[in-house]
């Protein structure tokens, strides 16, 4: 726990320092929404999605202090828990140290967390702690635990359920019914937690969503996204979500032990969901605790240097696109850097990979 401790601690500070220096939004964000909840608790006739995710307004409507520094000190820690916690899911799953490290970075530097310190007024911050969090608690057996958990976390955002269900996917490919059973009952009863709740604002304070998010047959969110951007600003917006780990993570299932791979295959039609209901550039970082850690996987394989050049890269470049510091220069030229080391390290690891015996390989 120590080394948990320390990492959370030091990420923490680096985020805190990064978020100091991010610069307000120049663009009309949720804020408004979000502290109006906050004010008032409940807002009589809201009608944005926003409105249903109270869990974070409420907690932070009790702290003192002016709103912007609470909300940016509340991304920060979730965003410090969210790559503690997948250090900790890492080593769960049988990595490392060094491998859960690497995981560790990855999930502090991505973009999805570093633009949370940009616009923190959004419940991404806790969601991306949640999932790592929630995993573990499964993998290690606390399906109460982790009901509960999510049971609370959809009060800030229905994703908090997604994890218990992926789980429960994965437990049935593998075969271990039991554990499916139970985390699959944990998740029914945080979608009945989040359905009452959201009915209750509906028909007492009529909340409505007043968002594309409902309208499915029309496209919902992804629609109107592909509507606002061009055919270059769509990948460009989906490039800078993962950038090298687009290039990573595939190689990394050569690596990656069996319960990570079902758990990957699992919540594909989990994030084809969330991606289809809510802005994909965005929506997808909730996945980052299945993503990151088989990246960390193959930069384990190439080199220290290489590895550290790669998160680098990739961190220098995430903080211009996600945090917006506005002094760093050409933020494309280091993710394309970093696609190029991971590039690099993934031949490493496959040619690494090529002569050792096949009794080391890890088990398909």
């Amino acid at each position: 726990m120590t080394g948990v401790a320390a990492r959370f601690g030091i990420v923490a500070v680096a985020l805190a320092i990064v978020a100091a220096l991010s610069p307000a939004p120049d663009r009309v964000t949720d804020r408004d929404v979000y502290e109006k909840t906050e004010a008032r608790t409940i807002v009589q006739d809201c009608s944005d999605l926003h409105c249903f995710r109270v869990l974070v307004p409420w907690v932070l409507g009790v702290l003192p202090g002016p709103s912007p520094i609470k909300w940016k000190a509340y991304s920060v820690v979730c965003n410090a828990a969210a790559a503690a916690g997948v250090f900790v899911w890492c080593l769960t799953v049988g990595f490392s140290r060094r491998a859960a490290s690497f995981a560790c970075v990855l999930t502090a530097a991505g973009f999805g967390g570093l633009y949370t310190l940009h616009d923190p007024y959004t419940s991404d911050p806790l969601m991306y702690a949640l999932g790592p969090i929630l995993t573990t608690a499964l993998t290690t057996g606390w399906f109460v635990t982790a009901g509960v958990v999510a049971s609370i976390g959809v009060l800030a955002k229905e994703f908090a359920a997604a994890p218990l269900y992926i789980f429960a996917g994965a437990s049935t490919l593998g075969g271990r019914w039991r554990d499916a059973l139970h985390a699959f009952i944990a998740g029914n009863f945080a979608f009945i937690v989040w359905i009452a709740f959201t009915l209750t604002l509906m028909l007492k304070f009529n909340y409505s969503y007043g968002y594309a998010s409902v309208t499915f047959s029309k496209g919902a969110v992804i629609g109107l996204w592909l509507d606002r951007l061009s055919l270059r600003g769509v990948a460009s917006a989906m490039f800078n979500e993962f950038g090298p780990l687009y290039l990573l993570a595939p190689a990394g299932i050569w690596f990656a032990p069996a319960d990570l791979r079902r758990l990957a295959i699992a919540a594909l039609p989990v994030a084809a969901v969330i991606a289809y209901v809510q802005q994909p550039d965005r929506a997808l970082w909730n996945f980052h605790f299945l993503v990151v850690p088989f990246g960390a996987l193959v930069l384990e394989r190439a080199g220290d240097r290489l590895a550290a050049a790669t998160l680098a890269t990739f961190a220098i470049g995430n903080l211009k696109v996600g945090a917006q510091l506005p002094w760093i220069p050409a933020a494309r030229v280091w993710l394309v850097a970093s696609c190029v080391c991971a590039s690099v390290a993934i031949a490493l690891a496959m040619s690494r990979r090529a002569r050792e015996p096949r009794w080391s390989l890890v088990t398909p």
